[in-house]
C-alpha cells in the first residue's frame, strides 16, 4: 500500500492537538477477499514481507493479527458538512498507510523489554486510524487512543469496546489539557506510542512554519506534558516516539515542519520527568527504506525512498 506522510491537515493550531496467526479457513477467507479487492486481504499478504525484517517474536505474531481483521461494509459520514465514503481502505489504512508502518516502532520498543501479556496497556498518542489499534486488542491488550480528527469518532463511533481477547478505547480531544479525557485515559500503561505526530517540527519549529495549520499546540508545557506521560505509566514502562518523514528543505526553501522528525523534547527534559533515556533522535533511515519497499511505496513510479524517506526515533523508560 502507498505510504502517505502525516501532513498538518487536521494537526493544526486551531484544533490544539493534544490465536495469534491465520489459519487455514482463515486463508480460504483471505483468498476470496481477495478477488474483491479486500484491504484485509492485502494486508495479510503484507504480513511476510514485513516478518522478515522484525527482531522481535511477539512482533511478528502482532503483525500476523492484520489477517484477522473484520471486514467492513462501506457507509457515508458527513464532517463539516461534506459527505465521506468510509470504506475499508479509508477504515483501516486511513491517510496516512498501512498498519503495519507499526512495526517498526513496536519491534524497538519489544528490543526495550515490551513483551505483552493479557491485559498489558498501550496508549496512542494521534492514533490516525484504528487498524493497528484492533491488531493489539486482537493480541489481547488494552489499548487506548487519542486524537482530534473530527472525522475519527464518525468513523468509529461503535468502535469502543472489546475487540478479540483485547479492548480498544477511543477518545477525542486535548491530551492532556482535558481532564475529563486524562481521567477517562487512566493510569497503569505498559507502553505509550506516538508515531508521526511528536515531531520536533509540529511542537518546536526551527523556522516559521509554511502555514500555522502545521505547528502542534500541546497546550501545556513540555514539562507538563512529559510530567503527564510519565504519570500514566508504570514504573518500567516505556515512551516510544516514531516518525517517519520527507526530506528537509533547504535553508533558502519553505520550512516543512513534518520533515523535521526528532523529538520535540531533550534528554534533559525526559530526565527532569522521571524517565531513563534508552535511544535518543536515532537516525532509523535504512530499516525505514526497507519497510517502505517491503510495503511498495517505490512501486509504480512511487517515492525514490533513498532521497524521499527518513526515520528518527527515541525510546525512554519512566525508573521504577
Amino acid at each position: 500500500m502507498r505510504f502517505l506522510f502525516r501532513l498538518g491537515g487536521i494537526l493544526c493550531a486551531g484544533l490544539m492537538l493534544a490465536g495469534m496467526g491465520v489459519g487455514s479457513v482463515q486463508a480460504q477467507e483471505t483468498e476470496a477477499a481477495a478477488a474483491a479487492g479486500s484491504v484485509v486481504a492485502e494486508l495479510a499478504r503484507e504480513v511476510p514481507k514485513v516478518q522478515g525484517v522484525l527482531r522481535g517474536a511477539w512482533t511478528k505474531r502482532w503483525a500476523e493479527q492484520a489477517g484477522a481483521l473484520e471486514r467492513i461494509q462501506p457507509r457515508r459520514v458527513k464532517v463539516d458538512e461534506k459527505e465521506i465514503l468510509v470504506d475499508e481502505s479509508l477504515f483501516y489504512v486511513g491517510r496516512y498507510g498501512s498498519p503495519l508502518t507499526y512495526v517498526r516502532a513496536l519491534d524497538l520498543a519489544e528490543k526495550h523489554g515490551f513483551l505483552p501479556s493479557a491485559g498489558t496497556r498501550v496508549f496512542d498518542f494521534g492514533y490516525g486510524s484504528i487498524g493497528h489499534l484492533r491488531m493489539l486488542a486482537q493480541a489481547g491488550l488494552d489499548v487506548t487512543a487519542v486524537d482530534v480528527d473530527p472525522l475519527l469518532p464518525l468513523m468509529y463511533e461503535q468502535c469502543s469496546g472489546a475487540c478479540g481477547s483485547g479492548r480498544v478505547q477511543l477518545l477525542s480531544g486535548r491530551f492532556p489539557t482535558e481532564a475529563e479525557l486524562v481521567k477517562k485515559a487512566g493510569t497503569g500503561y505498559d507502553l505509550f506510542l506516538s508515531k508521526n505526530t511528536l515531531k520536533r517540527g509540529y511542537i518546536h519549529p526551527s523556522r516559521k512554519p509554511a502555514s500555522p495549520r502545521h505547528v502542534i499546540e500541546l497546550g501545556v508545557t513540555d514539562e507538563v506534558y512529559l510530567q503527564a506521560v510519565a504519570t500514566m505509566l508504570k514504573p518500567g514502562g516505556l515512551f516510544c516516539i516514531y516518525n517517519f518523514c520527507p526530506p528537509k528543505s533547504p535553508d533558502d526553501k519553505p520550512y516543512i515542519p513534518w520533515a523535521d522528525g526528532e523529538s520535540p523534547f531533550t534528554q534533559e527534559q525526559f530526565a527532569a520527568a522521571g524517565f531513563e533515556v534508552l535511544e535518543f533522535d536515532v537516525v532509523d533511515d535504512e530499516p525505514a527504506r526497507e519497510l517502505g519497499h517491503l510495503l511498495g511505496w517505490d512501486s509504480d513510479g512511487g517515492m525514490n525512498l533513498k532521497t524521499d524517506l527518513f526515520a528518527w526515533y527515541t525510546v525512554v523508560r519512566r525508573k521504577r
